[in-house]
């Protein structure tokens, strides 16, 4: 309780600071981001992967000891690999090395933040509730793809494929999950997306998670060892406590459903404040599909629908802006209870 405590008043904290002082706010962002890696990067090693990470940086060689009959040890992409042979080539003290990651991912993390979001401090706060403890402390080369993975969006936004692609392609060097982008593109190029295809999707998605599981299964097994995603992750080749999600019943597909038809409906509003506005819905929309879709597995439904979700640090905070003054009050108190939850559950669920 004492974490979930010193989070709700850093959250406040944060809101406080947005609302009343225009002094040094990128300043306090980067101190906060920084504190923030550096908390990450000393934990304990019985945080869940932890271990697999520390056994594999124990084995890795540094710079002037690699071979070309070295490989990755318990992960198969070279640029996270490229991290640990670096790190390994000055120290072999794991925790530094897992500050290094970490520091790493605070860095695109901030520049995400400073780019998409109208209140980057309470963007900060979203991050830290949402995919803190399973990003930062356990599922750390997808932390550091998917902040990657986001400075796209602004390519998405300005139709230039070359970036776009060359951002997907640094972020499938840490996770390869970053090939779930790929589609993105080709969505937000040739689909004029508006309200109304928004809510037929979404509907759609919910009869596809509750009554097409069978259709979803047969291709997702036929086609596992061809998504680069991992097999260990499907029915052909993973084990029960990865496979069996919540299916329907998992509260965050409200939650993101919310965030997105909120989001939506504000077009006319937030749309002429943000450049990005139709690009980051567009994302974020696809992020939601997929977590509906695949409700009813667990770790693939979560690696590939919370890659776009990250775009919360943006979106929440933007439809925060719209109210008025006295009612963004209520607003901030109301998402601050909605976090603290979010938190709270997160961190519990890590750490039992």
């Amino acid at each position: 309780m004492i974490t979930v405590t010193l989070f709700a008043f850093f959250y406040f904290f944060c809101v406080a600071y947005e609302q009343y002082t225009a002094k040094r706010k990128t300043l306090f962002l980067a101190v906060a981001c920084f504190v923030f890696a550096m908390i990450a990067g000393l934990r304990s090693l019985h945080w869940p992967d932890t271990g697999v990470y520390y056994l594999s940086f124990e084995v890795t060689p540094g710079l002037f000891d690699l071979t070309d009959e070295d490989t990755p040890k318990g992960f198969s992409e070279k640029g996270f690999w490229a991290i640990g042979i670096l790190t390994k080539t000055f120290t072999d003290n794991y925790q530094i090395y897992f500050c290094v990651v970490s520091l790493i991912t605070f860095f695109f993390l901030f520049k995400d933040l400073r780019q998409y979001s109208f209140y980057p401090l309470v963007g900060l706060c979203v991050y830290i509730a949402r995919f803190y403890s399973g990003r930062n402390f356990m599922q750390i080369r997808a932390g550091v793809c998917y902040v990657i993975l986001l400075l796209g969006v602004k390519y998405l936004h300005e139709r230039d494929w070359k970036k776009y692609f060359l951002i997907v392609f640094i972020a499938w060097l840490f996770h390869r999950s970053a090939v779930v982008a790929i589609p993105l593109y080709f969505i937000c190029s040739f689909i004029k997306i508006k309200p109304k295809h928004i809510i037929i999707a979404v509907i759609g998605a919910f009869a596809i998670g509750i009554a097409g599981q069978g259709f979803i299964h047969n291709f997702i097994e036929d086609n596992a060892s061809d998504l680069t995603i991992g097999t260990r992750y499907t029915y052909a080749g993973g084990e029960k406590r990865q496979l069996i999600g919540a299916g329907i019943m998992n509260p965050m597909i409200y939650f993101q459903t919310f965030i997105l038809l909120a989001y939506t409906f504000l077009e006319k509003r937030i749309a002429p404040l943000s450049k990005y506005y139709y690009s980051m819905r567009d994302a974020y929309l696809y992020s939601t599909l997929i977590l509906i879709c695949f409700c009813s597995y667990k770790v693939l439904s979560a690696r590939t629908s919370t890659v776009f979700a990250t775009l919360e640090i943006g979106i929440i905070p933007s439809i925060i802006y719209l109210f008025n003054k006295r009612n963004r009050t209520f607003a901030f108190i109301a998402l601050g209870i909605v976090l603290v939850t979010i938190f709270y559950m997160n961190f519990n669920s890590r750490i039992e």
